[in-house]
């Protein structure tokens, strides 16, 4: 991660503008931006993209918040072009300080970079895969006639002190796999939901998930990290509900 965020601030003096995708579910713990140094002077746009994974409303919240404190802020799904119309044309319509308008696309890993800008550009551009660290080097790909765009990869602060977030970011799936313990997240998200949403506190009760999945080893025992993995995919891919971590203005 500090390479990458070197290798930006390598090419920071070029870029007239920067793109913030954060996860919407973690609009909070997602929020990268001030960690490239070079790029906070720049006009900043914050996409809080996989809004179609998190609660509407509080992404609604979110949106009015952030609005108030002063940031340019708009909400889609980094696989569905149409939903950063908003975005693309606010880039589009940007002032420029050369005849080429240069843009940073920054964020965690794993928030959906890549899938934005192959979305901003009608076309694949960046390659995206559900995982956290694809994008390994900072590279400059063409948005449309005049626009360049700048695919980073992700980054996160060097420790992570908030033990919420780190599940969050985990589950989410920010994070690698190397760097949790998968029937460990399901269990706090299962403590999270129990405190939340109590009426959805059984969506992540693991034994009962992996018997009715079927998930035993040889001799009936139950899979417990397989279906702790399985649980987290579903979560990922929308399969266990909509859900928004963080709230404006709170802690948690």
């Amino acid at each position: 991660m500090a390479a990458g965020a070197r290798a930006v601030a390598g090419v920071a003096d070029l870029v007239d503008a920067v793109v913030e995708v954060r996860d919407a579910r973690l609009p909070r713990a997602t929020a990268v931006a001030t960690l490239h140094q070079k790029l906070r002077s720049k006009p900043t746009l914050v996409l809080l993209n996989r809004a179609d994974l998190a609660d509407p409303q509080a992404t609604k919240a979110w949106l009015a918040f952030l609005s108030r404190t002063g940031e340019r802020a708009s909400a889609g799904t980094g696989t569905r072009a149409g939903s950063l119309h908003k975005l693309r044309e606010a880039l589009l319509s940007h002032q420029r300080r050369t005849g080429k308008l240069k843009i940073a696309v920054v964020g965690a890993p794993n928030t959906g970079k890549s899938s934005v800008i192959n979305a901003l550009a009608h076309r694949k551009r960046a390659v995206a895969q559900n995982r956290p660290g694809v994008t390994r080097h900072a590279r400059w790909l063409t948005l449309a006639a005049g626009v360049v765009i700048l695919d980073t990869p992700g980054v996160l602060a060097p420790k992570i002190v908030d033990a919420d977030a780190a599940w969050q970011l985990a589950l989410c799936g920010c994070l690698p796999e190397s760097a949790y313990d998968p029937e460990s997240v399901v269990g706090q998200f299962g403590a999270w939901l129990r405190e939340s949403a109590p009426e959805l506190a059984h969506r992540a009760e693991l034994e009962a998930f992996a018997t009715a999945h079927g998930m035993k080893r040889r001799g009936g025992e139950l899979d417990r990290l397989g279906a702790a993995r399985k649980m987290i995919a579903m979560f990922r891919a929308g399969r266990l509900g909509r859900f928004t971590f963080e709230r404006p203005g709170s802690k948690a």
